[in-house]
């Protein structure tokens, strides 16, 4: 139960649409608002990046982006 009258907003997916959605909510309400952003995964790569690592010019590891990175300090 929501006690502080702050507004909690869900997203689901976080490919780009999603990241984009989460940090404008986050940038433009702060502390104001609970923003949650649930993905299937523990990490983002970019398509691109999936080509590079497709033809061995890098591994996966070197091109996921952990989500726990994009977590704010504010939020953490």
């Amino acid at each position: 139960m929501n006690t502080t009258n702050k507004p909690r907003v869900v997203v689901l997916g976080a490919g780009f649409g999603g990241l984009e959605l989460s940090t404008l909510l986050s940038e433009t309400f702060g502390d104001g608002a609970d923003v949650t952003l649930i993905d299937k995964s523990d990490a983002f790569v970019l398509g691109y990046s999936k080509l590079d690592v497709m033809f061995g010019r890098t591994t996966l590891d070197a091109v996921r982006l952990p989500y726990r990175n994009f977590v704010k300090p504010a939020c953490a």
